[in-house]
C-alpha cells in the first residue's frame, strides 16, 4: 500500500509541474483598466473630461413650450409700396385713385387671423474647453430646433420672436439653425457668435426690444487690461446688419418715363449691393463687482444700387438693364451705443438694472433688435437680416414699411436715413424663487426730406416712432426649470407717406371700401412659456 501511494503522490507531483511549465509559455492578457469619467472642476460645473483626452466638455441644453396670444387687426401690406418705386396714381379693379391706392391683395380681415399660437424649441449645446501655456481653448456649438403653429410659422428662431407677416392662417413650421458656433483662443473669437456691439441684448423679456441683439459672422481679438478694463477690436458680418434700399423715382401714367443713367423706365428701385468690406466694430468695456460699462462703435458699409423695375423683377425682362444699374452708391455709416449694468444686490440678491442707449446712420441693423428673430432673416429666404422684426408683430393694421439704410431720392444719390433707441431693463427677486422684469425700448427712424416728399410720380418713406414696454413674472421652483407669464405694449407712429390716395373723396380709400390711413396703433400680446435648461 505504501508502495502504491508514493507513486500515485508521484505521478500527481509531475501532472501538476508539466501543467505549470506549459502554462508559463502560454501569453498572459491583462484587463484593461476600466476609464471612469473624470469631473473637471477647472471651469465651473457641469464639465468633466473626455475619456482619453484632456479635454473638457460640458453638455447643455433647453426644452421650451410656450402659448401667447394678441389682439389681432386687419391688415394693409404697406411694405409693397412705401419707397419701392410705386407710382402714385393708378386704377385698381377699375377704380381711379387720386393716388395709391392698396389692391385687394394686400388687405387681409382680421377673422382670417389666428390669435393664438404655440411654440416649442429644443436646444443642443456642447462646450469643449482645453488649457494650453497661451489660456484655455475653447469651442462652442447651439443648435436650435423651433417649432412654431399658425402665426408663429414665419420665423426661425425662438429669441424676439414676433407672429407672421402673410396674409391669413398659416400651417405649422419647423426649422433648424445654428445658433452660435465659435472658437475662442488667447483673445481671439472666430465663428459666428454674438457681435461684440452688443450690450444687453434681451437678456430677460421674452419679446424682443429695439437695440442691438444680433448673431453675425466675426473674426475679433479681445485685449483683457487688468482691473476689469478690456478692448475689442472686431471684423463682422455686413451681410448680418444689411437692411433694404429704398426708391422715390418713378413717373406718374400718362408722363413721359423717367431717364437715369441712361436707361428709360416708368419705375426705379433700390437694391442692396453685394458686401466689399467686413462691418468694423470696437468696443471698451469694464467690469467690477458692482456691475459693467460699455462703449460700442461700428462702421457699415452701405453698397447700394438703382436698377429699372424690369430688372428686378423675376425673373428680369430685359437683362441689359439689370447688368447696368441706373445709379449706384458706395458709402458708409456708423454706429454708437453706450450701456451699463449695475448689480443691486442691496435690494434683493441677483437684482440688476440694465440700461443702453444707440445712435446710427445709415446702419440701421444697429438699433433694429434681433436679427434672428422675424421674417426678414434668411431663415425665410430673405436677405435683410439686419432689418431686425417688424415694429407691429403680425403685420397690424397699415403695416410699416421695411426700414432702409439709405433711400435714392431726385438728388442723385442714395441719401442714408438715421435712428436712435433707448432700452432698459430691471429684474427684482420677491422671493430666490419667484422673480419679476420691467422692461421697454423707444426708436425712432427718419429720412431725409426726398424720401419723405418721392419724386414725380412716386410713393414716399414715412418716418417711424416706435414704444415697447413689458412686464413678466417668473417662477423658479428649482434651478434650471421656470415657468413664467409675460404682457407686452407696442405702440407705432408713423407718417403719412406721400402719394397715398386720400382718405375721403372722390377716389378716396373709403370709397373704395379700404380703412383709412392709421398713423398710431397699438398692440397688445400676452405669453405662457414654461422651461427647463440643463
Amino acid at each position: 500500500m505504501k508502495l502504491v501511494k508514493g507513486l500515485l503522490l508521484g505521478s500527481a507531483a509531475a501532472l501538476v509541474s508539466v501543467g505549470s511549465a506549459q502554462a508559463a509559455d502560454l501569453p498572459t492578457h491583462k484587463a484593461a483598466p476600466v476609464e471612469y469619467v473624470r469631473i473637471c472642476d477647472a471651469y465651473g460645473a457641469g464639465f468633466f473630461y473626455i475619456p482619453g483626452t484632456d479635454t473638457c466638455l460640458k453638455i447643455g441644453g433647453m426644452v421650451l413650450g410656450e402659448f401667447r396670444g394678441f389682439n389681432p387687426s386687419y391688415q394693409i401690406s404697406g411694405a409693397s409700396f412705401y419707397g419701392q418705386g410705386t407710382r402714385r396714381q393708378q386704377t385698381v379693379n377699375g377704380f381711379a385713385f387720386n393716388g395709391y391706392g392698396p389692391s385687394a391683395g394686400q388687405y387681409t380681415n382680421h377673422r382670417e387671423r389666428d390669435a393664438t399660437h404655440f411654440n416649442a424649441l429644443g436646444r443642443v449645446e456642447l462646450d469643449a474647453r482645453n488649457a494650453t501655456p497661451w489660456g484655455t481653448l475653447r469651442a462652442f456649438l447651439r443648435v436650435d430646433s423651433y417649432w412654431g403653429s399658425g402665426g408663429n410659422s414665419s420665423t426661425g428662431a425662438l429669441g424676439g420672436i414676433a407672429f407672421n407677416t402673410t396674409a391669413a392662417n398659416r400651417q405649422a413650421r419647423e426649422t433648424t439653425i445654428i445658433n452660435k458656433a465659435f472658437i475662442q483662443f488667447a483673445g481671439l473669437t472666430a465663428g459666428r457668435a454674438q457681435s461684440m456691439f452688443d450690450f444687453y441684448a434681451d437678456a430677460y423679456n421674452f419679446a424682443g426690444l429695439r437695440g442691438s441683439n444680433a448673431t453675425v459672422g466675426l473674426l475679433s481679438y479681445t485685449a483683457t487690461f487688468g482691473g476689469g478694463f478690456s478692448a475689442t477690436l472686431s471684423f463682422e458680418d455686413q451681410a448680418s446688419r444689411r437692411a433694404a434700399v429704398l426708391s422715390t423715382l418713378a413717373s406718374l401714367p400718362g408722363q413721359d418715363p423717367l431717364n437715369i443713367g441712361g436707361i428709360t423706365a416708368s419705375s426705379f428701385q433700390g437694391n442692396p449691393g453685394g458686401a466689399r468690406v467686413p462691418d468694423i466694430v470696437g468696443n471698451l468695456r469694464y467690469d467690477d463687482k458692482w456691475g459693467s460699462v460699455q462703449v460700442s462703435a461700428a462702421a457699415h458699409q452701405v453698397n447700394a444700387s438703382l436698377f429699372a423695375n424690369t430688372a428686378t423683377a423675376n425673373p428680369p425682362t430685359a437683362v441689359s438693364t439689370y447688368a447696368y444699374p441706373a445709379l449706384t452708391s458706395n458709402s458708409y455709416g456708423f454706429a454708437v451705443q453706450g450701456g451699463i449694468n449695475l448689480k443691486m444686490d442691496y435690494l434683493a440678491p441677483g437684482d440688476q438694472l440694465w440700461l443702453q442707449a444707440a445712435y446710427e446712420k445709415g446702419a440701421y441693423g444697429y438699433i433694429a433688435g434681433n436679427n434672428l428673430g422675424f421674417n426678414y432673416n434668411a431663415v425665410n429666404a430673405n436677405r435683410f437680416y439686419g432689418a431686425g422684426f417688424t415694429p407691429m408683430d403680425y403685420s397690424y393694421g397699415w403695416d410699416p414699411q421695411i426700414n432702409a439704410d439709405c433711400v435714392f431720392t431726385a438728388s442723385g444719390s442714395c441719401e442714408k436715413q438715421w435712428g436712435w433707441d433707448v432700452t432698459g431693463a430691471f429684474r427684482h427677486y420677491w422671493i430666490p424663487t419667484l422673480s419679476s422684469s420691467l422692461f421697454g425700448s423707444y426708436q425712432e427712424v427718419h429720412y431725409s426730406g426726398n424720401a419723405l416728399a418721392g419724386f414725380g410720380g412716386a410713393v414716399g418713406v414715412a418716418n417711424l416712432k416706435e414704444s415697447r414696454v413689458g412686464t413678466n413674472l417668473v417662477w423658479t421652483p428649482i434651478k434650471g426649470f421656470n415657468i413664467g407669464t409675460e404682457f407686452m405694449y407696442i405702440r407705432l407712429e408713423q407718417t403719412r407717406p406721400v402719394g397715398l390716395a386720400p382718405d375721403y373723396g372722390v377716389g378716396s380709400l373709403s370709397n373704395a371700401g379700404l380703412p383709412t390711413f392709421r398713423p398710431v396703433q397699438s398692440e397688445y400680446e400676452g405669453r405662457l412659456r414654461v422651461q427647463r435648461s440643463f
